[in-house]
């Protein structure tokens, strides 16, 4: 669907959104999708994302006040170009990443979102903050871990603007994939 503006603005609700976040590429065949899907997809309205992106940027403005650089630009050349993507926050040695919850069941999704960012940065320490209860999960990073990180990203980067659809990367993450049942085998691990 074609939305024109003032007769020379046009939006296509149809095309490829051409792009995916970090969390998408924790599995190669989510990114490739991902990177193919309408942008009418992105469009979905969600009255709790409103109320949560406010708490989120309250937040990161006391980070900010504190001396911290917030939603630090991260990129990375691929086949497929150079992506960006935003950490929430890096205060001196450490990242940080605001979530709404950290549970057991998302806690996959959220370590390799900040592990990512953490080994972009060259940074090693890192932290997961649940703004509903306060929790904080402290994540460290070695070297060695840093590079396997940085090459399943470079896989899934790669894989995403490529015409054959790529292999999926089965875990946890799946319940939560809206394409997990789209998937050649979508059994959850």
């Amino acid at each position: 669907m074609k939305v024109v503006i003032d007769g020379r603005y046009v939006i296509d609700l149809d095309k490829k959104v051409g792009r995916v976040g970090l969390v998408d590429l924790i599995c190669p065949l989510k990114g490739w999708l991902s990177y193919r899907e309408p942008v009418k997809a992105l469009v979905e309205v969600n009255e709790y994302m409103i109320a949560g992106r406010e708490v989120h940027d309250a937040v990161l403005f006391q980070l900010k006040d504190q001396g911290c650089e917030i939603e630090k630009a991260v990129e990375v050349d691929s086949e497929c170009g150079r992506r960006r993507f935003r950490a929430d926050a890096v205060c001196g040695d450490l990242v940080v990443e605001l979530k709404r919850r950290y549970n057991a069941s998302l806690a996959p999704i959220y370590l390799w979102q900040i592990k990512v960012y953490m080994s972009l940065l060259g940074i090693h320490r890192g932290v997961v903050v649940s703004l509903v209860d306060g929790y904080v999960k402290h994540v460290t990073l070695s070297e060695r871990e840093a590079e396997e990180v940085r090459r399943q990203l470079m896989q899934s980067l790669n894989l995403m603007c490529k015409d054959e659809m790529p292999l999926k990367r089965v875990g946890k993450w799946c319940q939560w994939c809206k394409y997990n049942k789209q998937c050649l085998n979508s059994r959850l691990v």
